[in-house]
């Protein structure tokens, strides 16, 4: 989870997460992990793909109506983009599944890339 300070001094919780693969590599996301999503404390969850079932973006959705989500190669639902470009404040973030990034280059403001090892974040603050 990443806390990003903006010019008025409010903080934004953010979880940005992907690669789930519930329930195919994973029944569930880890308790330890699990135990610290606290309900209403997060203001964005982002997605980088690989939800593979709704019921992990239903539970998602619960802790932060705010959940962006972008498509990853073993996603069920092929309604998510494969890219996604929004603003939060003053922050223009450019979200993708590093497949995406892999078939094509994506030009956006703040890219978020995941591969099946690590989570990589580059942020204005």
């Amino acid at each position: 989870m990443e806390q990003v300070a903006t010019s008025g001094g409010d903080r934004v919780l953010v979880l940005a997460l992907g690669d789930l693969h519930i329930p195919h590599r994973a029944a569930d996301l880890p308790p330890k992990f699990k135990s610290m999503l606290v309900l209403g404390m997060i203001q964005h969850v982002f997605c980088t793909g690989n939800l593979c079932i709704k019921e992990v973006q239903d539970y998602l959705k619960i802790l932060c109506p705010d959940l962006h989500i972008t498509r990853g190669e073993y996603d069920e639902d092929t309604r998510y983009p494969e890219t996604k470009t929004l603003t939060i404040r003053q922050f223009k973030l450019g979200l993708c599944h590093a497949m995406a990034i892999r078939q094509r280059s994506c030009s956006l403001f703040l890219k978020l890339l995941k591969d099946a090892r690590r989570i990589y974040s580059f942020m204005h603050l």
